[in-house]
């Protein structure tokens, strides 16, 4: 079906990546080229007639059944363009952002149900919009699958490069679902303030694990406490981070205002909630995670500094004391050969 390209749609353009390689299939804006030119395209959810404005599909299914939803595929172009068209499962990168797994990668979650033509045709400057069917197995467990679908061109001579643009699908079985989360620290480091009279920081590293089958949005408030007295330190909570179920995230948090007074008591405390329209609706809250250690904060650098103005004291005082020998040697010089002096008048 062909539909008038002025649409409301935000326009994600291909990024250029091997095939052998994950293909960033939802990043950032960035042009691609294809064989004989230029092209540039975007994917987005729709209806029958055309791109709907929503960002991406959400679909309910219990075990055993299907529905069709839809996608459109935009030409920027100025040729006739086919595109591939594939459906994986979805996963989230190191810097949280969805993707999907290569196309060469058999699916073996969301990505399985999913069916959508080999591939379509999609003249210049033109939108076609495509039918996508999905089935949930019978035995499909609750929980949510992600899953998404994109569209691809190749080009390059013996190395293929694959550059695609995909759009989310959020596929949740209603039921029994569990949401369970866990953590670990990695490590805690202590860095030096901007000058010897402004505190440092801490520097937490934790992981978050989500062994549920619900994503879940995970947050942290992580404190330090100095064993000798110092001021209690802390970092605000920051913004919620998505885990996918089976999913797991390295992150950092910086606590500020800490002074280096040795050892600190460090405590991270990860909580999570499910998703917003994550499967399981009222489904509870994983219980919090409490993460406990003990970190070092060293006055290296003012040990540093005190041991150089020891060091420069110790070397005015030696150039003194070596500047008053000299001179009491010379004095003494003196004195001695006005003594001979008078000496030698005498006789």
């Amino acid at each position: 079906m062909r539909i008038p390209t002025k649409v409301a749609a935000i326009l994600a353009l291909a990024i250029l990546v091997p095939a052998a390689w994950p293909a960033p299939a939802f990043a950032a804006p960035v042009p691609a080229a294809a064989d004989d030119g230029r092209v540039t395209w975007s994917v987005v959810p729709a209806d029958a007639a055309g791109p709907d404005g929503r960002r991406v599909v959400d679909l309910e299914l219990a075990p055993g059944a299907r529905a069709t939803e839809h996608v459109a595929v935009s030409n920027h172009s100025a040729e006739e363009v086919t595109f591939a068209l594939s459906a994986n499962d979805g996963y989230l990168t190191e810097r949280g952002s969805f993707d999907m797994r290569p196309s060469a990668v058999e699916p073996v979650d969301g990505g399985a149900w999913i069916a959508v033509p080999d591939e379509v045709v999609v003249g210049p400057g033109e939108t076609e919009v495509v039918s996508v069917e999905v089935a949930a197995p019978a035995d499909a467990l609750p929980g949510d699958h992600p899953a998404g679908v994109a569209a691809s061109v190749r080009s390059g001579g013996e190395m293929q490069v694959e550059s695609r643009v995909g759009v989310r699908v959020n596929l949740r079985v209603p039921g029994d679902v569990v949401a369970a989360l866990d953590a670990d620290l990695l490590g805690v480091s202590f860095l030096h303030g901007p000058s010897l009279f402004e505190p440092g920081s801490l520097v937490v590293r934790y992981a978050v694990v989500n062994d549920g089958t619900v994503a879940l949005n995970t947050t942290a408030l992580v404190g330090a406490d100095s064993a000798l007295g110092g001021p209690h330190a802390s970092a605000p909570r920051g913004e919620a981070l998505e885990v996918l179920p089976g999913g797991r995230r390295e992150i950092s948090v910086e606590v500020p205002g800490v002074w280096p007074l040795g050892p600190f008591g460090v405590e991270a405390v990860v909580g999570a909630t499910v998703a917003e329209g994550a499967a399981g609706g009222d489904v509870p809250a994983p219980a919090d995670v409490v993460l406990t250690d003990t970190a070092w904060a060293l006055p290296l650098l003012h040990a540093l500094v005190l041991l150089a103005l020891v060091l420069v004291g110790w070397a005015v005082r030696r150039a003194l004391r070596a500047r008053r020998s000299r001179l009491d040697r010379l004095i003494e010089r003196a004195r001695a050969e006005g003594r001979a002096e008078v000496l030698a008048s005498r006789g």
